[in-house]
């Protein structure tokens, strides 16, 4: 399936019919998206150091489409990482200027992937459909993302662990 199918079903589906029920949010990424992203993290994978991206994508709350990472200037140490508000501005604006917005960062951690307390308050972006995504072991274990955690922002609610069976790798390729 090509990736615009895959945007075109998850944005551009038929209207349905309101439901009381509300279904739990879902995080499609492309393979492709998550090569370059090892290929970003392999400095901090080599030096032992945690690392973040940021993700692009588009989101309508409840589905999030990841479709390119971008490596912010930040400050990193063996447990903690820091990107500075020009850093930010310009990765907001890199996916204004693609027709993007930003839907999400993924970062690693030293041991196992959870979301810690410096996680949550040093989110610089979050509403409804933003994704954090956080590796373990420095993500040596990339491009697999084993033992990794995913989070779904949820406006009143914050971040949510988000089911594995909500997450979806897919090739842009048909």
């Amino acid at each position: 399936m090509t990736m615009w199918k895959v945007f075109r079903q998850l944005f551009h589906a038929a209207p349905q019919a309101k439901s009381a029920v509300c279904l739990p949010p879902r995080v499609v990424i492309t393979a492709d998206c998550i090569a370059a992203i090892h290929a970003y993290l392999r400095p901090g994978i080599r030096n032992a150091r945690e690392a973040v991206v940021y993700l692009l994508g588009r989101t309508d709350g409840e589905t999030t489409l990841i479709v390119a990472a971008v490596r912010p200037e930040a400050e990193t140490t063996r447990g903690s990482f820091l990107v500075g508000p020009a850093a930010m501005a310009r990765i907001v604006r890199s996916a204004a200027n693609n027709g993007l917005q930003v839907v999400g960062q993924l970062h690693t951690h030293p041991g196992e992937a959870y979301h810690s307390d410096g996680d949550e308050y040093g989110a610089r972006i979050a509403y409804s459909g933003y994704v954090s995504i956080v590796v373990p072991a420095y993500g040596r274990r990339l491009p697999a993302l084993d033992g990794a955690a995913v989070f779904f922002f949820r406006n009143r609610l914050g971040f949510l662990q988000l089911d594995p069976s909500r997450f979806t790798i897919v090739s842009a390729r048909t």
